[in-house]
């Protein structure tokens, strides 16, 4: 799942604030969520400019132009006062997440675990993960060395309190 971790406060990235559309203040929204539909029905939201600055803002609506999302904030009226947010990323809380179906996972649970074999031994660390249509990868340090990982579940399993992912099929993965 694509949803981005604030780097403090228990925030979870699920936009970013793109270049403004049109003369009435909309900006175009790139979703950092698997839900897009989740914009449907947001009202206020915290926004993080890129310097880690913080304020909570009203959203008006947030429309479809195609396959691009917009959204218009309150007090927001014209392409200059929405373009000073290109780049600032809409933030929720942890219980505003969508909730996801068992066995799947959000990117900011997973960045960071250790990857271990079923016998306990040390692979690498999770620094990454790309999505793919057939199943997401996960892109494990190994003390400088790269190695993907599919995150299939007959090849991994998760292990969110452990702090790891055990890899159960080393057959020709290394």
């Amino acid at each position: 799942m694509s949803e981005e971790p604030s780097d403090s406060d228990e925030l979870i990235a699920i936009g970013q604030v793109g270049k403004p559309r049109g003369i009435h203040g909309e900006a175009f929204l790139k979703p950092l969520t698997d839900f897009p539909e989740r914009f449907e029905s947001i009202r206020d939201v915290t926004v993080e400019d890129p310097e880690g600055n913080r304020s909570v803002m009203r959203v008006e609506r947030v429309r479809t132009y195609g396959s691009r999302l917009a959204v218009k904030f309150r007090g927001m009226n014209t392409p200059e006062a929405v373009s000073r947010m290109r780049g600032n990323r809409l933030m929720v809380s942890f219980e505003e997440l969508h909730p996801l179906p068992e066995d799947t996972y959000y990117v900011f649970e997973v960045v960071g675990l250790k990857v271990v074999t079923e016998a306990g031994d040390r692979i690498g660390e999770v620094v990454d993960v790309l999505t793919f249509p057939a199943n997401d990868v996960y892109v494990v340090d190994r003390d400088g060395d790269e190695l993907l990982l599919p995150a299939a579940r007959d090849l991994i399993e998760v292990d969110l309190e452990a702090e790891q992912v055990i890899v159960k099929n080393l057959e020709g993965l290394f």
